[in-house]
């Protein structure tokens, strides 16, 4: 039997998982292709199944944003919480991170499973450590750093809002704004949100690119929080009440 022809997803190291159309194949922290060392991964953070004579790929992770490309070209195509993804043959390579680790699997599928489309199979979410609520200014802040991108379906995600831009939008002195990132970044890496601090602690040189891809990856801001930039209130706003199991 060659084991390059069977359907199945791997993560690089050894550990390989077939795929059976089935059943829906699991990836997290107590997953089928399992990494349950790191309490901050979501015990199930893709879904991959057969439906409609395709495979499709879910992002079933509440906090964690992942990345898909085939190895021909950047690994740079997000996938958002709750999407899903129709799956080519040949191979997909996925990458996401939980706090400090980067993990990347490889779903590898025979090109001649490339056939029609059809709805995507209905899979569920199941503790996992992750932010439970942000603040209405950490939200305001999101926003203002999102609000090229919430405005226009044109631009792309590294247009973000500069630290001027926001202080002006804001109304919030220099010094104001670079302590609230400083305090949601640490925050939020707390809580196994990966890319914010490097592992020296100091703040990473990208972070405001990846919380904002994460803010808008995971759905915590979506067009409908421009609303939130006029308000000027001392209360919180919880974004989560619960977090997936």
């Amino acid at each position: 039997m060659n084991r390059l022809r069977l359907p199945y997803v791997e993560d690089l190291v050894g550990m390989v998982v077939p795929l059976d159309r089935a059943r829906i194949t699991t990836v997290g922290r107590a997953g089928d292709l399992a990494f349950p060392d790191n309490p901050y991964l979501h015990r199930r953070v893709l879904e991959i199944g057969w439906s409609g004579g395709r495979w499709w790929m879910k992002n079933v992770g509440s906090w964690t944003t992942v990345r898909f490309g085939s190895r021909a070209e950047p690994i740079g195509v997000l996938l958002g919480r709750g999407r899903s993804i129709v799956l080519p043959g040949g191979d997909t390579h996925v990458v996401f991170a939980a706090s400090r680790t980067e993990y990347e699997v490889v779903v590898r599928l025979p090109v001649e499973d490339d056939h029609h489309v059809a709805p995507p199979p209905q899979v569920s979410t199941e503790v996992t450590i992750g932010p439970r609520a942000l603040t209405l200014e950490q939200i305001q802040m999101l926003v203002a750093f999102a609000e090229p991108i919430l405005r226009s379906t044109c631009v792309s995600v590294s247009e973000i809002a500069s630290m001027r831009d926001v202080e002006q939008r804001l109304g919030w002195s220099s010094a104001k704004l670079r302590r609230k990132l400083d305090y949601l970044c640490f925050k939020l890496d707390d809580a196994g949100v990966a890319g914010l601090v490097s592992d020296s602690v100091v703040p990473a040189s990208r972070r405001r690119l990846r919380l904002v891809e994460w803010a808008l990856g995971t759905g915590v801001i979506d067009r409908g929080g421009l609303r939130v930039l006029d308000v000027r209130s001392p209360l919180s706003v919880e974004t989560v009440s619960e977090i997936d199991e």
